[in-house]
């Protein structure tokens, strides 16, 4: 194991461990190569997401009226809409 590497414990029942393992020697892979790729896959899908609904989202204007200064001693510039 490398200096970086952080070791990720899995939950998986012993269905789901078998039928993963199965399909790993199917597919000439390891479990580890594969969990990343998978973490990986669901980080971008997560990160897209984000960026789509914040896409979506309106563009909010200026919540503040500006108004002219008036001659009174301490004018108010804005006033709350």
């Amino acid at each position: 194991m490398a200096p970086r590497d952080i070791t990720v414990k899995t939950l998986l029942n012993a269905d789901e461990y078998l039928d993963f393992d199965q399909e790993c020697a199917i597919a000439d892979k390891k479990h580890s190569p594969l969990l990343r790729d998978l973490a990986k896959q669901w980080m971008a899908e997560q990160k897209h997401k984000r960026q789509q609904r914040n896409m979506e989202r309106p563009v909010y204007g200026q919540n503040m009226a500006m108004l002219l200064p008036t001659r009174v001693a301490r004018p108010r510039m804005h006033m709350r809409l």
